[in-house]
């Protein structure tokens, strides 16, 4: 991703405490500024329940409220806001649908539990959606297969620690689908979250896993079923997965995802990588530099030779069910390359369903 020069003030020194103030406004009336630049892309890209004007005044109380935004990198900034616009979320964090997060010096919109909800509703293809969390005193009940069943009432007094996470969805057209996860395999995607880890290291002072476990185990639990969702639910719950392992990623002008790839310094000359060698130590014998074969791609068009997101998530479903091949022929009934987006739902409710002495 080609990201922009970061725009910043040059280190100046110090000046008397009176013009302090007025220095440290300087960056946020800048970003302000270009932020209203932004608006006829923002009311393009925005859904119709939330307007341009609304979306930047809540961006800009949001910038006050965490100055360290300001300090990252000023293009990340801009296609975090444009991710909101987008999603149409709305990223004061109070309601829970997103989070404008400082994260290595860029900003990541990060989608919540109620931001999957509120994107799933809004879509007009699902009835009704949630998750829950199961303790051991619940009657809890559940079954795959071609008789389904999900059961879950809460005990009346004292429920126990938590055992499981359940996640459901109705649709419009009367399928549904749910997914449950007993706490240890909750808790192993916890431990792979780069924010728990940064915790567990002491290099950060808390972890949304730590401070709200069950609601970060209900928002897994959706992210779990957003295979089966509306498409804007599958780019939100794949924004959450990347900054979870630690990666930038953001929608683009059309609305893709963008992935940030690392970036890879320079290579030094080997002088100034050798360590000094004593005197009294023979130096190693250099190896004769072996030429790689093949053609050598770059990280960015490796990327590119990928199929699209959407059909990844078809093919990781088959593989997962271990379908043969000509029974997604079948389903789909067309080459692969020519399915659209629209069409993955009720590709990935088809193959959930799948039997293997089922015929399409």
């Amino acid at each position: 991703m080609t990201t922009e020069t970061t725009i910043r003030p040059a280190k100046r020194p110090a000046r008397a405490a009176g013009k302090s103030s007025r220095r440290k406004e300087a960056p946020f009336e800048s970003v302000r500024r270009e932020l209203e630049l932004m608006k006829p892309q923002l009311a393009t890209a925005l859904p119709p329940h939330l307007d341009a004007d609304r979306l930047l005044r809540v961006v800009v109380t949001v910038l006050q409220g965490t100055p360290a935004l300001l300090d990252c990198d000023r293009a990340s900034l801009h296609g975090a806001v444009m991710t909101c616009a987008h999603l149409g979320l709305e990223p004061d964090g109070l309601l829970g649908q997103a989070w404008l997060v400082p994260s290595r010096g860029k900003v990541q919109l990060v989608p919540g539990y109620w931001g999957f909800i509120t994107l799933a509703r809004n879509s007009g293809l699902v009835t009704s959606i949630n998750a829950r969390a199961v303790h051991r005193n619940d009657h809890f009940d559940y079954a795959y297969g071609l008789n389904e069943r999900l059961e879950h009432v809460p005990a009346g007094g004292e429920r126990g620690e938590i055992t499981h996470f359940y996640a459901y969805a109705r649709f419009k057209d009367g399928g549904h689908v749910f997914d449950v996860m007993s706490r240890s395999e909750v808790d192993a995607v916890r431990d792979r979250s780069e924010s728990y880890r940064a915790y567990r290291a002491g290099k950060a002072e808390d972890s949304a896993w730590v401070t709200g476990y069950a609601e970060m185990g209900q928002k897994t639990m959706i992210r779990r079923i957003a295979g089966y969702l509306p498409l804007a639910v599958q780019k939100a719950a794949a924004l959450a997965d990347l900054h979870e392992a630690g990666k930038h990623a953001a929608l683009d002008d059309f609305g893709e995802i963008v992935i940030d790839l690392p970036e890879i310094e320079e290579s030094r000359p080997v002088e100034e990588m050798e360590t000094p060698v004593s005197a009294a130590e023979p130096k190693p014998v250099p190896l004769p530099e072996i030429e790689p074969e093949g053609i050598e791609l770059s990280e960015e068009e490796l990327f590119g030779l990928l199929p699209p997101l959407h059909l990844i998530e078809i093919l990781d479903a088959v593989a997962e069910r271990e379908m043969p091949e000509e029974i997604l022929e079948s389903i789909v009934g067309k080459p692969l390359d020519e399915i659209a987006e629209e069409e993955v739902p009720d590709i990935l409710r088809a193959v959930a369903i799948w039997q293997p002495d089922l015929r399409f």
